[in-house]
């Protein structure tokens, strides 16, 4: 009986040690740094970004919607919008594209692209400025519904796409299998370039580790979509 008590307590022991050290490893700011800085594609100021007046395709998944009060509620990638936004203020010329639709499937759910439609026209965007594309629920989506959105309209599939920093790979990879060419803005991006604190090189992050699920999300999505031939 001892022997199993003393077995016991040694597996917790060690359970506990192996839990210990992978919070260690990813609520680590410096390790966090030296990885998403080489994954994500590098932000550029759109003040040098040359578009060509191509249109400007920005991705959903910033923002929802609550039909109750009738309001849009913006998350963390919503510089998607602010950037296509003031590359449209330099140049109105260009055509918006916004592609997002509802990735529900319990019910029945506004698609992103048709509230932001209306928040765009709100602003003061001209309605003759921008496409929309509202089937779409994912990235494979986005980029299949537009390409037939800009078939159907005989345009060329020659455009600025816009997304997060951590995202443009994927993306990327997705229009192009579609028949696009792609010039990709990175936006929101995760890494930081200004120097890191002291702390950061040894104290734990719980901002950090709440980074880590979107990078290991994208890595799964990336090997889902190399599995089904979407990029």
């Amino acid at each position: 009986m001892a022997g199993i008590i003393f077995k016991r307590k040694k597996r917790r022991t060690y359970f506990f040690a192996g839990a210990c050290i992978i919070f260690l490893i990813f609520s680590n700011t410096l390790l966090f740094q030296a990885i998403i800085s080489s994954w994500e594609y590098p932000v550029e100021n759109v003040e040098v970004t040359v578009t060509n007046n191509r249109p400007v395709a920005v991705l959903g998944g910033l923002s929802s919607y609550d039909d109750k009060t009738d309001r849009i509620y913006f998350n963390e990638a919503t510089d998607r919008l602010m950037q296509v936004l003031l590359i449209h203020k330099k140049d109105t010329s260009q055509k918006i594209v916004i592609s997002g639709g509802s990735a529900e499937i319990y019910f029945k759910e506004k698609p992103e692209a048709e509230y932001l439609k209306d928040y765009l026209l709100a602003i003061g965007i001209e309605s003759d400025k921008m496409l929309f594309e509202t089937k779409s629920r994912n990235t494979h989506e986005n980029a299949f519904y537009t390409a037939a959105l800009f078939d159907s309209l005989h345009m060329d599939k020659d455009i600025t796409l816009i997304t997060s920093a951590f995202h443009v790979k994927r993306a990327t990879s997705c229009f192009k299998q579609q028949g696009f060419r792609v010039y990709p803005i990175a936006t929101n991006a995760y890494s930081k370039h200004q120097p890191l604190k002291p702390a950061d090189y040894f104290m734990p992050s719980l901002e950090t580790l709440q980074s880590w699920p979107i990078l290991l999300k994208e890595w799964m999505g990336i090997m889902v979509y190399k599995l089904k031939g979407y990029i």
